[in-house]
Parts: structure tokens; sequence; C-alpha cells
């Protein structure tokens, strides 16, 4: 079911580079090749089989993601974290996934995790308020997933817990107008007194729940996240490699070590997220060791990408229409990379600090 899924985005790419220029330049990618991704099979690889899923591996799901990245950078990062957001919301209540999915299973989400919202008690369902920035996806999606912080009576926090709440009980405000990733779409999303019904509530999935989820949804729970945000820079690295010659009078090593280091960075990925899946399939939870290695092959991958785009770069042979690809996808990488998914020297920080038998925290975003 994959290689189909994969075969089809691959008949739609040279479109969808076709367009990349313009993506860039009005912003949007066209609600047509979001059709045209769901009609592929992409929106269902991390949806529930319960409604009409595939259950992808989620190396095949990044392998997907990095294709339509290295098409056009804005439609493979917007797609690849609206595809994820299914995966979370297999997470939640089977209520609230019948609430988004039962009429259409097509329905996408947008979510944002920075805890920037106020959930209060009324009974026993909550009051949602607070503003979130950059929600990838929102103007292609019907609800929003929104982290809030849950306070009590005396206004102190109780909680974190992520709150999913319909389209008619947020506004949209049109704010994203950045250096790269144009097309996004992440823009401010506002919600002002909504009430959210308790099963509408995540916070952190115990092990009793765990053990009843599908192998897929319980992977450690950043794990997708992460590396949804590294695919994208792989694949504009690929992008990169693709278009460019190198000059005849420079040296071929750089090039060639750079192109070693992608493939070593998706050959570690893949076999991180294999042994991640052999685990929670046979029933353990993953070890600190394992969990830490592939976080930090992950983050790593992300400082190749960019690397990689920089030595492709300094060795090629421009040409105009090579320069403009070269100075959009620069762009685009440069706005990828400040998501907390490419924090390398947090990341190694908490891996150097395991080196050495310290503690480090649980939560490795």
């Amino acid at each position: 079911m994959t290689q189909n899924v994969r075969a089809a985005v691959r008949q739609a790419l040279p479109a969808i580079a076709a367009a990349a220029a313009g993506v860039d330049h009005t912003g949007a990618v066209d609600p047509s090749v979001i059709s045209g991704l769901h009609d592929a099979g992409f929106f269902a690889m991390l949806q529930p089989k319960a409604f009409g899923g595939i259950e992808a591996d989620p190396a095949e799901y990044l392998a997907v993601t990095r294709d339509l990245s290295a098409a056009c950078t804005s439609t493979g990062w917007l797609a690849g974290w609206l595809g994820v957001n299914t995966w979370h919301l297999s997470l939640f209540d089977e209520q609230a996934q019948r609430d988004v999915w039962g009429h259409d299973p097509r329905t996408l989400l947008c979510e944002s995790y920075a805890p920037t919202g106020r959930l209060e008690r009324v009974g026993d369902d909550f009051r949602l308020s607070g503003r979130w920035s950059r929600c990838t996806g929102i103007l292609h999606s019907s609800w929003l997933m929104a982290a809030a912080v849950l306070v009590g009576e005396d206004g102190a926090a109780q909680d974190f817990l992520v709150a999913l709440v319909p389209r008619a009980d947020y506004v949209v405000e049109s704010g994203w107008n950045s250096v790269g990733l144009r097309g996004i779409g992440a823009h401010d999303v506002v919600v002002s007194g909504a009430v959210v019904p308790r099963y509408r509530t995540f916070g952190w999935v115990s092990g009793e729940q765990l053990g009843r989820l599908a192998p897929l949804y319980r992977l450690p729970q950043p794990t997708m996240y992460t590396h949804t945000g590294t695919a994208p820079l792989l694949g504009a690295a690929e992008n990169i490699l693709a278009a460019l010659r190198p000059r005849a009078a420079s040296p071929v090593h750089p090039v060639a070590m750079a192109r070693s280091d992608l493939e070593l960075s998706v050959a570690q990925i893949e076999r991180n997220l294999g042994d991640l899946m052999d685990c929670v399939r046979a029933g353990q939870a993953p070890d600190s060791d394992l969990v830490l290695r592939s976080r930090r092959d992950q983050v790593l991958a992300s400082e190749r990408a960019l690397a990689a785009i920089r030595t492709f770069i300094a060795h090629s042979d421009g040409r105009d229409a090579e320069d403009l690809l070269v100075e959009r996808v620069w762009r685009d990488v440069q706005t990828a990379q400040t998501h907390v998914a490419s924090n390398v020297e947090q990341v190694l920080a908490l891996v150097g600090r395991h080196s050495f038998g310290m503690e480090v925290d649980e939560i490795l975003w």
C-alpha cells in the first residue's frame, strides 16, 4: 500500500516542482495540490485503519515527505506537518477521533505545541482561550490542536494539555510573511473562551493507554515530530544536488562527501526508526540509549543537510535558472532550521550528559 502511495505522489512531483516558484511568490500551496495528495493516500499514511488509514511505517512516511520537499520545500513542509497531525489525533480519545473523521476521513488538522493558551475547568469540561503563532497549514485544516496550561481557581498552573477545537471556535489572523517556507501558511490563531469537552483534551499517554494502541502510536511521542522537521531539509538538499552541476575545475571530493552524508543520514534514520518500531511491536518501551541515539542522528541529519547544501552551492557552476532555485531553497532551509527539531546544541548536550551517566530530560524536544 505504501509503495502505491509513493508511486502516486511521484507522478505529481513534476507539477509540484513546476509550481514551486509560484508558491514562493503567492505565499500559498494551491488547495488542488492538497486534494491530489489526499487522492494519492499521503494523508492516510499515519491515520488509523479504523478511519480508512494505512498505519504506514514511519520511515516510509518520511521518505514520501522527502520526495515532496525535493520538489518544493514549502509543499513538503506543509504536507509533512498536516500528515503528522493525524498521528497525534490517533492518541486522543476515540470519540474525539470520530468527531473529526466520522463524517469525512479526509479532514485535516493544524497544531501548535507552544503552550500559549489557558484552560480553565468548567464543570466536567474546560474553557480555552489564547493565541497561537506559526500554525502551519491552518487554512487547509478544519480543526486545531492547541497546547495550553491548565490553571486552577487560584490561577496557578496545574498541567500541560492539548485541546482540540473545531473551525467554528477559532479565528485565523493572517500574519505569515517569512523569508522562507512562504507557502506553508503558518498564520496566527485566536480562541476566545471555547468550551472543550474533556475527551477532546490530551495530556501524556500512560503505559496502560499505550498498550491499547497500534504499534505506530506507541512510538515515543516526540519522535514523529522531530523527524518530520528534518525530512524537508534532506529533501531540499537532494533538490539542490539534482539541480546543480559541479564546476569543471572544482574538486569533486567535497561534493562526494556531502552526498555521502545525506545517504548516511537517511540510513541512520531508517535504522533507528526500525529499531524503535521493533521495540514497540514487541510490547517494550524503547530505552534511553535508543531514544537518544535516534534524536542525535535526527538532529545531525538536519545539520548535515544544511552543510551539504552549502557545499553544493560552493562548488557549482550556477546559471540564472539554477540561481533562482538555489536562492529560494536556501531561504526555505534557513527558516526550517529554526524549528525546535533542529536544535543541535540542546540535543547534543543531552546526549553528552547521558554518555557520562548524568540524568537527562525525558521529553527530548
